[in-house]
């Protein structure tokens, strides 16, 4: 028998070629480039190069190689039937109705949620929301404490407030006082507070309080859409974002001293009542230690209270915080 030589071992057949030398014939091999000494199965494919369940990911990098056919993996690989809920992060599940039943301030649930509830994000969402959160952590710790925010140009727009903190923001050249400004349908030229939704960069940078070194606590985006229509914001239903209808602004310094307040309140102590039906908010609260396992886009942090921030983690704050105070919170 002549045996004809193409480039690899030989089968025993005329023509029939084993290009990698991994035991299958070419002609049967769905990899002919598998690497020398590499186990392969019956397709002639090692765990590099083998994509079981037909996903994009090769199993080796692919977390859950066997997802069942029919369903879609996500950007990981997994389908959203095999990640089990106990393994999901825990800013992916929130509970409540999200605008801070019995805390006052924020009581601002708006129309679009009513007869909603929140809940556990799908495994695609919990990803893109993961990441969003990371590169906002990122882009905000550059400014750790109040000193650090204040030397780079933000203002403070709000000072210290119960449950939320401080509202510290970028103003650049903005005053009330500039040619063109409606405090009845304000545009605030020149700074973020616009028609743009941007993760990574949220508007409002909020401390433990007034203090050059106090610490960081939270953040917040702020958008301008309608009166009735929150921003698409973050994946997921869980960000219920809520609007101010009416903030008194001072002239000099565009500080906040009321809220729904009447202009004549509002002019006896030199400010103007700013109308912002059409702007909406939303807070996040990732930064540690200030989590809110409940409902990390909780209006309210229950450690920043009346009094001032609480550092003690034996404050049992921190356990309503953390989810183990028990019962359903309404943040």
């Amino acid at each position: 028998m002549v045996l004809l030589l193409l480039g690899g071992s030989i089968s025993g057949c005329v023509g029939v070629t084993d290009e990698d030398d991994d035991g299958v014939s070419d002609v049967d091999d769905l990899c002919t480039q598998t690497p020398i000494g590499k186990d392969v199965d019956e397709n002639g494919c090692s765990s590099g190069q083998r994509d079981s369940d037909g996903d994009g990911f090769v199993d080796s990098d692919d977390p859950c190689p066997f997802t069942p056919a029919g369903e879609i993996a996500t950007s990981d690989g997994c389908a959203d039937s095999e990640v089990d809920m106990s393994m999901r992060p825990w800013w992916c599940h929130s509970t409540g109705s999200g605008h801070g039943d019995d805390q006052g301030h924020g009581d601002h649930l708006a129309p679009a949620y009513e007869g909603m509830t929140k809940g556990m994000l799908s495994w695609q969402d919990c990803i893109d929301l993961s990441e969003q959160f990371e590169a906002a952590i990122a882009w905000a710790m550059q400014w750790p404490t109040v000193s650090d925010a204040e030397a780079d140009g933000f203002h403070m727009a709000v000072d210290y407030a119960t449950g939320m903190g401080t509202h510290h923001v970028r103003l650049g050249d903005f005053s009330m006082e500039n040619d063109g400004f409606d405090p009845l349908d304000p545009e605030f030229v020149g700074t973020r507070l616009d028609r743009e939704f941007d993760f990574e960069s949220p508007e409002f940078l909020m401390y433990a309080s007034s203090d050059q070194d106090a610490q960081l606590v939270g953040f917040a985006w702020y958008v301008r859409t309608d009166s009735e229509n929150p921003p698409e914001g973050f994946p997921g239903d869980n960000d219920w974002w809520h609007v101010h209808e009416t903030l008194c602004f001072t002239n000099s310094s565009f500080l906040v001293i009321g809220e729904d307040i009447s202009d004549e309140q509002c002019h006896s102590s030199d400010g103007t009542n700013i109308h912002l039906g059409n702007y909406w908010m939303t807070h996040a609260w990732i930064i540690e230690p200030w989590l809110s396992e409940i409902d990390v886009f909780t209006n309210h942090h229950p450690c920043l209270k009346e009094e001032g921030a609480s550092s003690d983690s034996e404050d049992s704050c921190w356990e309503e915080a953390s989810s183990e105070g028990g019962g359903e919170h309404n943040h």
